[in-house]
């Protein structure tokens, strides 16, 4: 996401955040403590303070004021004359509706430091017009010239429940919709600034309304945007679009793990991967969050094979690739449930779900261990461990069943294999660090295999 090093000058600044909706405040909140962990936020819904009179009861002693929940312009004018009647009042920037935007020189000319939309809202843009509203020095062009701000945006559509929605994004076209589902929407979309390539997801089951699911939302994002360059994707920009939040996030274009197995695969380049997926779910239990959809289509690289011909090249000839985790739409903290807060059911992937998980329990970091598991069975053998001909029996199987042997050629592995799949999580590995430890062995005596 956008680096905001001008605004890390300052040592701890004050913004005064004022919007009616709680989910609202906290969402923007967000976004600005990952961008700007030092900063101090004050949090005022309007509703419980004095609005008529001399003043506004919330004081203006901040270095800045975000002044969101503004329903007409003739409210916007009358707000934003009290406080700068204020001494000393900070720089206001105005979060307005589609309806008042087009008034924004005049609220700009009425002293307002800044004017976006509310509900077409990006934070890399709200961060740079902080920055610039705090920093002015350091700015080359005129504070106005800058704070009329008309972007361009791109429409992206899709339907929810039963009505066709249709969001504006800031600094993005729609491609194609990569996913529909009813807790997300995911677009393959295009840079306007620099034709870069990018995905871009609305999770749906978390409108800025429900402050229950943008308490989980927030977690998330703050926990996975503070491990950028690490073995999650990357968060290039995130922001409000309508009633839900968005994120935009990097384009993987190397593909993911479901493209790589391969019945020629050599067992190194499985155990390698293996190992880099034991750092990638360090990274994540080290938070205490569990993925719980760990699968081979959440599981992209960086980087490109050396050919784009299988056949053209040895089955290990891969560059050294990051290994990159994407889809935390489930992802839940330690001891929590894996359930859909709309309708109580069970959440994840039923081929890759470990026991636990597929019976509503408690999960911890052991039950990615457990989809780890069915992953390397599956690089193993080009199968996963156990078949069924519908959900529910597939999730009894993973709950009852013996685990499966593997086939004699890669019989080595088995008790890795029984330590991951094992039915109890006690009975498992307890750390992903743990199954690295167990699995180095194995790629060394392979790698001196090879040699020899």
């Amino acid at each position: 996401m956008l680096s905001a090093s001008a605004l890390l000058h300052h040592p701890a600044p004050r913004i005064v955040l004022v919007d009616g909706s709680s989910g609202y405040r906290r969402l923007i909140s967000t976004y600005l403590m990952t961008q700007w962990p030092h900063a101090v936020i004050e949090q005022v819904d309007p509703f419980s303070q004095t609005m008529r009179g001399p003043g506004i009861a919330f004081g203006t002693t901040g270095d800045l004021i975000i002044m969101g929940g503004i329903g007409t312009y003739i409210e916007a004018i009358s707000v934003l004359a009290r406080l700068r009647e204020r001494i000393h009042c900070p720089p206001v920037i105005m979060l307005v509706s589609h309806s008042i935007i087009d008034h924004s020189a005049s609220l700009i000319a009425a002293g307002a430091a800044g004017v976006l939309c509310k509900d077409m809202l990006s934070s890399n843009t709200l961060c740079r017009l902080i920055a610039s509203c705090l920093h002015p020095e350091q700015q080359t062009h005129t504070p106005s010239a800058s704070a009329v701000h008309k972007p361009a945006c791109g429409i992206f559509g899709f339907v929810q429940g039963h009505e066709r929605v249709s969001l504006a994004i800031e600094g993005y076209q729609c491609l194609t919709t990569l996913s529909s589902k009813p807790m997300a929407k995911v677009f393959y979309a295009e840079s306007m600034h620099d034709q870069k390539r990018v995905v871009i997801k609305i999770p749906t089951i978390s409108p800025h309304s429900d402050s229950q699911n943008i308490e989980r939302f927030c977690l998330r994002f703050k926990f996975i945007a503070g491990l950028q360059g690490h073995d999650v994707v990357n968060y290039l920009d995130a922001g409000v679009a309508g009633p839900w939040p968005y994120v935009v996030l990097e384009y993987l274009h190397a593909g993911d793990l479901r493209s790589r197995i391969k019945p020629d695969t050599a067992v190194n380049w499985h155990l390698e991967t293996m190992l880099k997926l034991a750092a990638a779910m360090t990274t994540l239990h080290a938070g205490g969050l569990a993925h719980l959809d760990l699968k081979p289509e959440n599981i992209f690289f960086r980087k490109q094979p050396l050919s784009d011909t299988p056949e053209s090249r040895p089955s290990t000839h891969y560059v050294d690739d990051d290994l990159v985790l994407i889809d935390f739409n489930i992802s839940t903290p330690f001891g929590g449930l894996a359930k859909n807060p709309l309708n109580a059911e069970v959440l994840g992937t039923p081929a890759y779900m470990s026991p636990e998980q597929g019976q509503g329990l408690a999960i911890d970091g052991r039950s990615d261990l457990y989809s780890a598991g069915v992953i390397f069975y599956e690089m193993l053998t080009g199968k996963k461990p156990y078949a069924a001909k519908n959900d529910a029996e597939l999730l009894f199987r993973h709950i009852h069943d013996e685990i499966p042997l593997l086939p004699k050629r890669v019989r080595e592995f088995q008790p890795i294999i029984d330590d991951l799949l094992a039915k109890l999580p006690d009975e498992r590995f307890a750390t992903s660090a743990d199954l690295a430890a167990a699995l180095k062995p194995f790629l060394i005596s392979t790698q001196h295999t090879s040699a020899a």
